[in-house]
Order: C-alpha cells, then sequence, then structure tokens
C-alpha cells in the first residue's frame, strides 16, 4: 500500500489536516445548528408570551427662579393627580369672555400649562421656567414673587382657592345676566329645561337649543356641575359631660387636612391622622343645655317667691297687680324655656337673660365626614419653643402606598356618648380580604399615594422636592377587587429640572414627607 507523502514544508499536513478537519465541522455544525433551530422552534411555540415593555418615560424639570423650589415641587405633585387636571380643564372652560382678563383667570390658564407641560413625555424635554405663572400668582400674593424661603401649603392653599373662585364668579355672571329671572327648576345641579319623552330621552326644540338663553342654560348647569376633587367634609361635635348634652353636629368643607406629627423618632401616618380626630377634653365650656337649666330653675323660684307673695297681698293693691304681671311674664319663660330643653336647645331665647353655671368639662371632635376625591394631607412639623420661636419637628413619618382611612370617617350613627367617638368605631377590616375591599372602597375611603412634597433642612430654610408617580399605560388593564392593590406605575424624585426614577420602597421609607397627595381608588 503506498503511502502519502507531503514534500516541502512539514506544516504542510498540518494545513491539509486542518482543512479537512474544518469541512467536517462545517458538515456538523450545519446539521447542528438545523437540530437546534427546530428544537428552538418547539420550544418557542411553548412558551409563555412575555410581557411588553414598559416605554421610556421621561419627566419635564423646572427652573429654579431664585427660592422657588416650593412652587416646583408642588406643580410636579399636582401633574400627578389625573381628577385635579381635568378640574383646571373644566375651570378654564366656565370663564367666560369678560372674565379672562383677570387675576384668577390668569392663573388658571397659567397653571394649565405647566401641567400640560409637565405630564410624561416619551423623549427627553428640556426644563422650562414658570416665570409667567410667577407673575399672575405675584398679583395675588406679593411673596410669591420675593426671593425668600416660602411654604408649599401655602401655594396649594393659594391655588385651590383661585380655582374656586373662578367657578363662583362663572356661576355669578349668569346669575347677573338675568338667567334666574326665568324661573327654571334646578335639580341636582342640572337645568330642567324640557318635559321627558316617553323613550326617556329629553325633547329637543331646535329653536330653544340655538338661542342665547338655551346657551346660558347649558353654562350655569356646566358651572353647577364642576366638581372640585379636592373638597372633602368634615363633622365637628361638641358634647357637655355633665349633663349629655349634645350639640348640633357642625360641617365645614376642607381641600387639606392639617395633621400634627407626634414628637416621636418615628411614626406613622396612620397616627397622625389618629390624633387630628382625638376627643379632646375641654375645661372652660360653657354649656347651653346647661345655662338653660339653670335659668329654667330661677324662674321656678322666682314664680315661687312671685305666688307666695300672692298670696299675703291684698288683691286689689297696685304692688299685688305688679306682682301678678311678674308671674304671668315668669310662666310665659317657662314655657319657653321648657319647649326650648324639649325641642332644640338652640333655638333663639328672645327677652331671656340665660344665667351662667360654673364651665364644665366637654369633649370635642372632629371627623372626616365626606371623603375627597383627592386627600391631600399636610403634615405640620412646627414645634413651638418656650422662648418664643419655632423649630422643625424632624420625625419620620412611615408611609403606606395605599391608605384605609375608614377608622377616621363617620359611618352615618351618630353616638349619644360624650366620651365616644361620633360614629365609631368603624368596623376593623383586612384591605387584603375581597369582602373587605369592597367595604372600604363602598366607603370611598381606600386611596393610593399619588406624589408628595418633602421638605429637608430646618424649620425657616431647606429646600423642596417631588416625589411623583407615572400612570403606566396599559390599555388592557381593568381593575377589579383582585388587582386593586397591585401597581405598576412608576415613581420619579424631582428636584427643580433634575428627574430621576426611583422605586416605591425608597418612596415610603424617605419618612420626610410634609404635602402628601392620595388619590381615592
Amino acid at each position: 500500500m503506498s503511502t502519502l507523502s507531503f514534500p516541502g514544508n512539514p506544516r504542510s499536513l498540518f494545513v491539509v489536516a486542518s482543512v479537512g478537519v474544518a469541512s467536517l465541522m462545517a458538515l456538523g455544525l450545519l446539521s447542528l445548528s438545523a437540530g437546534s433551530s427546530n428544537s428552538s422552534d418547539k420550544q418557542r411555540t411553548k412558551r409563555k408570551p412575555s410581557r411588553r415593555r414598559k416605554p421610556k418615560v421621561y419627566l419635564r424639570g423646572l427652573y429654579n427662579l431664585g427660592n422657588t423650589c416650593f412652587m416646583n415641587s408642588t406643580l410636579q405633585s399636582l401633574a400627578s393627580l389625573d381628577a385635579f387636571n381635568a378640574y383646571v380643564e373644566r375651570c378654564i372652560a366656565l370663564l367666560p369672555d369678560s372674565d379672562r382678563n383677570s387675576v384668577d383667570a390668569a392663573i388658571a390658564v397659567q397653571l394649565k400649562h405647566v401641567l400640560d407641560l409637565l405630564s410624561p413625555q416619551l423623549s427627553r424635554v428640556a426644563a422650562y421656567s414658570p416665570r409667567s405663572l410667577i407673575n399672575s400668582l405675584s398679583h395675588k400674593g406679593r411673596w410669591i414673587a420675593s426671593r425668600n424661603e416660602q411654604d408649599a401649603q401655602e401655594l396649594f392653599q393659594m391655588l385651590s382657592s383661585t380655582l374656586q373662585s373662578v367657578v363662583r364668579n362663572a356661576e355669578t355672571s349668569l346669575f347677573d345676566s338675568g338667567f334666574l329671572t326665568q324661573h327654571l327648576p334646578i335639580e341636582n345641579g342640572i337645568v330642567s329645561t324640557s318635559q321627558q319623552s316617553d323613550g326617556n330621552e329629553p325633547m329637543k326644540n331646535d329653536s330653544q337649543s340655538s338661542s342665547p338663553l338655551a346657551a346660558s342654560q347649558s353654562s350655569f348647569a356646566s358651572a353647577r356641575a364642576v366638581e372640585n376633587p379636592l373638597l372633602g367634609m368634615a363633622a365637628s361635635r361638641t358634647a357637655c359631660v355633665r349633663c349629655g348634652y349634645i350639640e348640633a353636629i357642625r360641617h365645614s368643607t376642607f381641600d387639606n387636612l392639617s395633621l400634627t406629627v407626634p414628637r416621636a423618632h418615628t411614626t406613622s401616618i396612620e397616627e397622625c391622622l389618629a390624633m387630628y380626630t382625638v376627643i379632646d377634653r375641654l375645661d372652660d365650656f360653657k354649656c347651653r343645655h346647661c345655662s338653660i337649666v339653670a335659668t329654667l330653675a330661677r324662674v321656678k323660684r322666682d314664680i315661687a317667691k312671685c305666688d307666695s307673695e300672692l298670696a299675703v297681698q291684698d288683691k286689689a293693691s297696685k304692688r299685688t297687680k305688679r306682682v301678678a304681671a311678674t308671674a304671668a311674664i315668669l310662666r310665659e319663660q317657662q314655657h319657653v324655656l321648657d319647649n326650648a330643653l324639649a325641642n332644640n336647645p338652640e333655638a333663639d331665647l328672645p327677652g331671656i337673660q340665660l344665667a351662667s353655671p360654673p364651665p364644665s368639662v366637654s369633649t370635642r371632635q372632629t371627623m372626616i365626614a365626606r371623603p375627597p376625591k383627592i386627600l391631600v394631607l399636610h403634615l405640620s412639623r412646627s414645634i413651638y419653643l418656650p422662648t418664643g420661636g419655632t423649630a422643625k419637628n424632624p420625625a419620620c413619618v412611615q408611609l403606606q402606598h395605599f391608605l384605609d382611612i375608614s377608622p377616621f370617617t363617620t359611618t352615618g350613627h351618630i353616638s349619644t356618648n360624650a366620651s365616644a367617638p361620633i360614629s365609631g368605631p368603624a368596623v376593623p377590616v383586612n384591605k387584603y380580604s375581597a369582602e373587605s375591599l369592597a367595604e372600604i372602597r363602598r366607603r370611598n375611603c381606600l386611596y393610593r399615594l399619588s406624589a408628595m412634597v418633602f421638605h429637608s433642612g430646618a424649620h425657616d430654610s431647606g429646600h423642596f422636592y417631588a416625589y411623583r408617580s407615572v400612570k403606566a399605560a396599559n390599555s388592557d388593564y381593568v381593575q377589579t377587587d383582585v388587582n386593586i392593590l397591585t401597581d405598576s406605575d412608576q415613581w420619579f424624585m424631582v428636584s427643580d429640572i433634575r428627574t430621576v426614577e426611583v422605586s416605591l420602597e425608597s418612596v415610603l421609607d424617605a419618612g420626610n414627607g410634609y404635602l402628601l397627595f392620595y388619590e381615592r381608588v
């Protein structure tokens, strides 16, 4: 058998062998690749479809124009609230042409412009200078344009009151235009201008719908229908411990609740709400019921005195007639006082000088009667020192992503016990139970944290910045009682022109909150 010889370079054998091996490997790789491709195709058919990646979101920063961080952080927080943005838009739609040059109108228009610019973007955007809004606000409060340290809560209250003034002015302009002279019935904020047809549809009159009166009616209905998502209602009760009398429940509206932060190293938002709704004891309370009881006792003593005097006096004398007239007046007062005690102690008592019994001990409590769509909580951190100065309470307030305020709201059942809560206690619920979640939502008491303003530094100096959420854009998502506690929102820390994406855990653990914005679920 002949052998192969490779004359010349001794590396020829290596080269030829390498080429042969490479050829064999190429053939093997082709076969292996084909088999791998078939295997991956089978696996791909079995693999579950992956979730779509979230689109990258960018937020626009705001330039600090000289200690305007209080404004920048507040605006960034408000931009995260869908209900508030819709409310601003409806307020501007109400502005009549004659009122668009007013201070309130200019503030509302500039506010909407800034909020639109602060909406999430899909590409990087340059920072914005809110100078026009500052100029408009300075006409209402010169402190806005100063370069001194200002307060974020005061700015929020100014914006809220301005928008309420826009709605009131829109209603007033319709009143002044003679709209009420038409004597049209108004029911539930909607102007009823036509009869209902058999199909439950309002019958329309083309000539009427195009008339100026119809336009005024539509504008009036829109003004009456604008609901302020910031407004809630609080109920206050004062009760006398001595006699058990409870004054009439007094209701008042609020656009934010100022909560005192306990002087502790660490506390929670629930403890702050508990301090707001705590039953206070007052030692110098003047109870009207006790005053009427004391007055009635005095009147009865005077009547008895008159009767005893009439029994021994000559009936024909002038003094007897005067005593008899006095007794008649006293008996009339007795009747009035008895009626007041039986029906309404708060009723006016003309001509009767009420007695002043010693001050009694009373209790006073305030609870939330109607929760708003947007619950704004102001954490008051001011500490008043014995020297007359103020300092900042540095307590770390632990936040909840989902907040149940049912323990701090009225339930509709009023307690007659002066030492018991107005309507409590609420039935304990487990918000991780489907039945309990349904009950909390029915009472409109479940909220999700959407944004917050934080403050770092001392009481009279420091820096405001914001944490705000960006809702995930998912058209297939349907909120139910099962997934209501899940949250796919993105969170950002925004400090003037600087924006950084952060985790929800870092937001809840920040601890130095100042203004909290919760949206009702």
